[in-house]
């Protein structure tokens, strides 16, 4: 049984309520929580902070005492793990707790309900890395030598601070992410010198390299990130960057940044994400924007692409999951990947 929350029992409580209340929250979405909670603003969470957690359909919702590595978007991904909780999942998941006398200021395992079914094998090769989101529970990638925070932000202390609780779960080399596929994720000149800035002044310290995930932002960016990448080395720290497919979506200039990529020797991997939703059932090898796969030959940093499953890398009976092979048939050398689902 897979633990996904921490409950600290309140005045009142039983154990069926709980399950209850819980129960008909399993859904919620990060924004109604954001918005049930306007005085505590997503970004100003404290540990030992109580927010209301509200009912998706019926119910009454329940109140949540914040703790360390807690986020809006990580309490609700939880949540929705949890449909259907019973109190008989509730009791089995704390056999130490007598559901007849619960105290005022105990936490209770509040487990999943939901049955993930084992990843299929991790497949060797000379990088073998992983996305950590900061948004739910995940295991490092057996024989891992590249593990990433994932938490979606372009603004670094954001970033720092979503992802620090998982700075100690990471395998292998440490990486940090900073951008994504969305709004919170865009870079702009602003978002490059901030992050200059934090890697100067040291705040990476712990990490290994900075994962920047290009997918969305303004154009005309091409010297700011060479130059945050050449911060990033000079400061001892190497760097990945990943892209949608086969360039950056969200960026109009895309091929033009796509060029300086794959010439920036600052770049130690560059990994081409092989999917859109992360649940696909085999590689997504569609392009972007005209940049076709055979564009990456000669690239200078090492092609380590993003995958659903490591086992989509070098399965001989099937090219859909096969990328090894994909990538020799362009004239393109990739040299291992990185899974995106969680372990």
């Amino acid at each position: 049984m897979s633990i996904v929350l921490k409950y600290t029992v309140i005045a009142g409580d039983t154990l069926s309520g709980i399950a209850s209340r819980i129960a008909s929250a399993a859904g919620i979405s990060y924004p109604k929580i954001e918005t049930a909670n306007p005085d505590i603003p997503a970004s100003g969470l404290q540990v030992g902070q109580v927010i209301t957690i509200p009912a998706t359909a019926s119910g009454t919702g329940f109140r949540y005492t914040i703790r360390s590595g807690d986020s809006y978007s990580k309490i609700a991904s939880e949540l929705n793990k949890c449909h259907g909780l019973s109190l008989s999942d509730l009791e089995t998941a704390n056999p130490s707790m007598d559901p007849n006398y619960i105290r005022v200021g105990q936490v209770l395992n509040i487990p999943s309900t939901v049955s993930i079914a084992p990843l299929p094998p991790v497949v060797p090769a000379t990088y073998m890395g992983y996305w950590l989101w900061t948004y739910s529970s995940g295991d490092p990638l057996p024989g891992a030598n590249i593990g990433t925070a994932f938490s979606g932000w372009a603004n670094v202390d954001t970033a720092l601070a979503d992802s620090a609780a998982k700075l100690g779960q990471l395998a292998g080399k440490k990486f940090l992410s900073i951008g994504g596929g969305n709004s919170n994720g865009a870079f702009s000149t602003t978002v490059l010198t901030g992050l200059n800035t934090a890697i100067t002044a040291g705040k990476l310290s712990g990490y290994d390299g900075v994962a920047y995930d290009v997918e969305v932002g303004d154009s005309g960016l091409a010297a700011a990130f060479s130059t945050s990448f050449a911060t990033a080395r000079n400061a001892g720290l190497e760097v990945l960057v990943t892209i949608s497919h086969s360039a950056p979506y969200g960026i109009s200039d895309r091929s033009e940044l796509m060029t300086t990529f794959f010439a920036d020797t600052n770049i130690n991997y560059l990994s081409p994400q092989l999917y859109t939703t992360g649940k696909e059932a085999a590689n997504d090898y569609a392009t972007t924007g005209g940049v076709t796969w055979d564009l990456y030959k000669g690239a200078k940093p090492a092609i380590v692409p993003s995958l659903v499953s490591a086992s989509y890398y070098h399965d001989t009976g099937d090219i859909g999951k096969d990328a090894l092979t994909f990538f020799q048939q362009q004239g393109v050398t990739i040299e291992g990947y990185i899974q995106w689902s969680q372990v």
